[in-house]
């Protein structure tokens, strides 16, 4: 047998008796009709297996065939399984199954260890190697899409299935152990040890005694998908005239790119913004159309601090990108200057020739995202403090542009959703109404830190319509809006003159503002945060899981009153600290970015613990010295010349150094110490420091199977590259 043709393939392993086994068989046989008695012992445990599909089972032991064949009732079990098509092996190591010539080449649907124990009075770190190795030994014979189920004494697993729940350092640590062959724990269930008469646990301390199964618990196990690493992307975008704009993506970004969520029917980002928009509906006629919005725009950190008050410091919280390569046609210098203060349009992505004609007609009417004069005339920091190229933090300076374009319009907008084309349905207009809302949707990027529920891109919606006494509109839209949102723990609150969405523990999930000025009327959303909310998501990465297990939950456009179930449970957290020395020069935004890149979104948080610096107040003014008096026992001689170079740690500039040789004539007593001031001008940079940080990083993933080996290999990659990319001192 070499695969499951005609039916499932199970491997059990470990057996004592084999008695485990011969129920399984009895199910195979009834439904062979090759015996027609036992149904009624069958457990939960054996139904959940069967399924109702055919099973063909291979049931294994470590003992040689005399030694299993001392247990009691052995003998007829053995011949219940063979007798039902199934097959017994004897001498099989459990931690060693890709070595066992009986399976080579084989590969099971299901693999089966029940009540696993090293022997005898063995503790818990044996039991838990036990585990560790059998893990990595079964995935060699597992499916792709396979299970392991491991049935574990009550309190033994570690994990709050166990009632009462031992101490971590106590337990199995049977999450653990499977993460170390990158399985994931789906599921938890009783073993009811009780109820099948046939059925017999045995083994205790190594002898034909049973043990206390009563409150087993059961553990299922399948793998998880692949962690992918991440890569810089290039990308193109089309400025006006035609002109193809060559950029990279950020490394840690690269996970967020071409994922087509808004247009993906089913996904749960899309479902929650179709959920808004109908709900909406009810009330306010909203227009959405199809026209695409670019990624890259050209702006400055003044226009954009002005556009988007939400975000603290756009310099710093941006994602500031240069072009890499211009592919430049015959133009003359002053056509760089005529379109470099356009919004970009017609990104280079994947779609259909029919749309490329459409997309390049978009390059026409997206005009200036900056005023007149905002030129980009530098390179790095200069560029981005005057003014250059940056992924959208927000649709907020695009929606602008649509709103200048509509006022010269007479017809009715059907709406923006980012890079997506999907038509929303207008709903009829409300007799009593004249305010329409309309909205635009996309993907943004902000640079912010690691912290639960803060990702560095997500899905955004604005909604806005302009209409007489704006603000009195305000508190009807957020009634609304609260209404529909309060059953899922969302809050309204007022600050500013704008009104808050929040909720825990996600913090502000949007916010509505009113424009008297322009009579306008804003709503800003996080679509991503309100799905992780309104489907109970424990962590917002799990939207961009390409799992199919998170994505076949929302096939059938489930409705946000049924909550997603996660399918990896109890996931373990790893802490490590990380020290290092930075200059004056450090950018913690870049710490984070690169703290995302070499962990492939895997840490959870990051938390600044402590911070060190040196004492410097002798070294911030040139006219204070460093006085040193020596030991006056090494003025022996005075004919030999003392030198002093003083520890470095002192001065800020650890490859600055002083030296100091007196002169020998000076050396006449020596019991006489000699003071020595240097000269301050070697002080080249007193006013320079560098300063010690450390930092708390957790590792958590509700997605792959994240085990300690792999934590700290990704820790130690990360302190690879602050050492080679940022040139720090790693500690």
């Amino acid at each position: 047998m070499t695969s499951s043709e005609g039916g499932e393939a199970v491997l059990l392993v470990g057996e004592g008796n084999f008695s485990f086994s011969a129920a399984l068989s009895r199910i195979v046989a009834t439904e062979t009709n090759d015996i027609t008695s036992g149904t009624d012992d069958i457990t939960r445990e054996t139904d959940n297996i069967a399924g109702g599909r055919r099973l063909r089972i291979t049931a294994t032991c470590l003992q040689t065939k005399e030694e299993a064949l001392r247990h009691h009732g052995s003998a007829h079990n053995i011949h219940t399984i063979t007798h039902s098509g199934g097959e017994v092996l004897f001498e099989v190591d459990c931690t060693r199954l890709s070595e066992c010539v009986c399976l080579r080449g084989r590969q099971f649907d299901r693999v089966i260890f029940n009540f696993p124990h090293c022997g005898r009075k063995s503790g818990v770190k044996k039991n838990r190697l036990l585990l560790k190795h059998f893990f990595l030994s079964c995935v060699g014979v597992l499916k792709e899409e396979g299970e392991v189920l491991v049935s574990l004494c009550n309190g033994q697993g570690g994990t709050p299935a166990d009632r009462p729940m031992r101490e971590w350092h106590n337990s199995w640590q049977v999450v653990a152990m499977a993460a170390e062959a990158g399985l994931i724990l789906n599921e938890v269930r009783p073993f009811d040890g009780e109820k099948p008469a046939s059925y017999q646990s045995t083994g205790y301390r190594s002898q034909d005694k049973c043990f206390h199964a009563e409150q087993g618990v059961t553990h299922v196990f399948s793998r998880s998908v692949a962690c992918s690493a991440p890569q810089r992307k290039d990308m193109q975008q089309h400025v006006l005239g035609g002109r193809p704009l060559t950029y990279h993506i950020p490394a840690e970004l690269s996970h967020y790119i071409h994922r087509g969520f808004l247009s993906n029917s089913s996904h749960p980002v899309r479902l929650v913004q179709d959920f808004l928009v109908q709900a909406l509906e009810r009330e306010w006629p909203v227009s959405m159309v199809t026209e695409p919005l670019p990624l890259l725009i050209h702006s400055s950190p003044q226009r954009l601090n002005a556009c988007c008050p939400e975000i603290q410091d756009t310099h710093t919280h941006c994602y500031w990108l240069h072009p890499s390569h211009t592919h430049t046609t015959s133009h003359t210098p002053s056509d760089d200057h005529k379109h470099i203060d356009t919004l970009l349009a017609d990104t280079h992505i994947t779609y259909d020739s029919e749309d490329e004609g459409r997309e390049r007609e978009c390059s026409n009417r997206f005009k200036e995202c900056v005023g007149e004069g905002e030129e980009c005339v530098g390179e790095g920091e200069e560029c981005v403090g005057v003014g250059g190229y940056v992924l959208r933090p927000s649709l907020l300076p695009q929606m602008e542009i649509l709103r200048e374009e509509r006022e010269h319009r007479e017809e009715v907008l059907h709406g923006v959703s980012g890079l997506v084309f999907q038509r929303v349905h207008i709903s009829p207009w409300s007799p009593h109404r004249e305010e329409v809302l309309h909205g635009v949707s996309g993907l943004v990027f902000q640079r912010v830190h690691i912290s639960p529920w803060s990702p560095p891109a997500f899905h955004q919606l604005l909604l806005w319509g302009a209409w007489p006494k704006a603000s009195q509109s305000i508190p009807d839209l957020g009634r609304s809006l609260e209404r529909l949102l309060t059953p899922y723990g969302l809050s309204l609150a007022e600050e500013q003159g704008s009104l808050w969405l929040a909720a825990e523990p996600m913090g502000r999930l949007g916010r509505l503002w009113a424009d008297d000025l322009t009579d306008g009327v804003s709503v800003c959303l996080n679509l991503d945060l309100l799905a992780s909310l309104v489907y109970s998501l424990p962590d917002w990465r799990l939207l961009w899981s390409p799992d199919p297990r998170f994505l076949n939950h929302f096939r059938l456009r489930p409705l946000p009153e049924q909550p997603f179930h996660p399918f990896s449970l109890f996931p373990q957290s790893f802490v490590y600290d990380i020290s290092f020395w930075a200059g004056p020069d450090w950018q913690e935004a870049a710490f984070h970015a690169l703290v995302r890149e070499a962990s492939r979104e895997m840490v959870e948080n990051v938390t600044l613990i402590d911070t060190y610096t040196p004492n410097t107040q002798t070294d911030t003014h040139p006219d204070v010295t460093h006085t040193y008096t020596p030991y006056t026992q090494t003025d022996t001689h005075p004919d030999v010349t003392h030198t002093y170079t003083p520890y470095t740690q002192t001065d800020t500039h650890p490859d600055v150094t002083h030296t100091y040789t007196p002169y020998t004539q000076t050396d006449t007593h020596p019991d006489v110490t000699h003071t020595y001031t240097p000269n301050t001008q070697t002080d080249t940079h007193p006013d320079v420091t560098h300063t010690s940080y450390c930092y708390r990083l957790t590792y958590r993933s509700h997605t792959h199977a994240l085990s300690h080996t792999r934590a700290l290999k990704l820790h130690t990659h990360l302190q690879s590259l602050l050492s080679t990319r940022m040139h720090l001192t790693v500690r």
